[in-house]
């Protein structure tokens, strides 16, 4: 009988000592009774599966991820500090901001100051030639001697501008998927740099008349809105593509490539510096021709109104 009970002592001691050493976290387990032959009782420990619990943890975790994608805030529109001399369009003029109108690929475009969550901004909306086919090449123009004075556009050495674009309707994707996002956002900075071609006495040209300052390609596949920084040295890459001096012919123009989807944008804190590195002060506005009188719009609650539209369509198409 004593050899009995001691046998079982040993065989429960033992299975403690066994998971004792392999390291396991008893903590979740339970405790199962067993009896010898002497009807006395000994325990011994064996561990509880804790599927369910840990079922439960991932299924919190998911609704959290969930929770969050949904609450997620767009990008911020703050994007830098703000130049005493930026033409921020707070008074409501278009600053000479006009469509360029020479036909080809471009596209027609309405243009006004726009009041964007108390922010007034410069709108540039583009008309679709015609339904289910992409967006034509925007091409807004800036007379740049109305604003800068023609003594000074020889001078600018550097040109930095804030875009926000916002999203009216969604972006279709080849499988048939669609979603209220900004998509692409590629263009340039560009214009009319002088009304003549220069050249040296050998025939090198040392001034052109028109140069793509900078190609910007930006994009946001996750938001129906997003903001962007672009600037660029004058000239970027060829001396001759500097602004001439004295010239009253010289342009800066803004243009949006084709677009897939129907998306606005607002046009902020144009800022232009000279080769020292200064900013260079706006010495003359002028609303383009017509559009003096041209009140602001409120921009703020069409585009909610749009986007929602959007996003409910894109629900309804998956």
């Amino acid at each position: 009988m004593r050899m009995k009970k001691a046998l079982a002592v040993l065989s429960a001691a033992l299975m403690l000592g066994a998971m004792a050493s392999c390291g396991k976290d008893t903590s979740g387990t339970a405790a199962v009774k067993t009896k010898s032959d002497s009807g006395e009782s000994s325990e011994a420990v064996t561990t509880v599966a804790e599927e369910s619990s840990e079922a439960e943890t991932t299924a919190a975790d998911s609704a959290d991820e969930s929770s969050v994608e949904e609450n997620k805030e767009p990008p911020t529109r703050d994007v830098g500090e703000i130049d005493a001399n930026a033409i921020t369009f707070d008074d409501g003029d278009l600053h000479t901001a006009h469509q360029m109108g020479g036909g080809g690929d471009e596209t027609d475009i309405e243009v006004s100051v726009a009041d964007l969550d108390g922010d007034k901004k410069l709108k540039v909306h583009a008309i679709r030639a015609e339904e289910g086919k992409d967006y034509g090449v925007v091409k807004l123009v800036f007379n740049l001697p109305e604003m800068l004075g023609v003594e000074n556009v020889g001078n600018i050495g550097h040109i930095s501008v804030d875009f926000t674009c916002i999203a009216n309707e969604t972006w279709k994707n080849d499988d048939g998927s669609e979603s209220l996002v900004v998509g692409n956002f590629l263009g340039a900075l560009a214009g009319n740099i002088a009304s003549e071609k220069g050249t040296d006495a050998d025939g090198n040209v040392i001034q052109n008349t028109w140069a793509n300052h900078y190609e910007f390609a930006y994009d946001d596949w996750d938001n129906g809105e997003h903001t962007w920084r672009c600037e660029t040295d004058i000239p970027a890459l060829l001396p001759a593509n500097g602004y001439a001096a004295n010239d009253e012919g010289t342009t800066l123009v803004i243009m949006r490539w084709g677009q897939k989807n129907d998306v606005d944008i607002y046009i902020d804190n144009l800022t232009f510096f000279d080769k020292d590195g200064k900013s260079m002060p706006i010495v003359g506005g002028g609303a383009a021709e017509g559009a003096a009188d041209a009140p602001a719009e409120e921009a703020s609650s069409e585009a909610a109104a749009e986007s929602e539209a959007a996003a409910e369509s894109a629900a309804a198409a998956e």
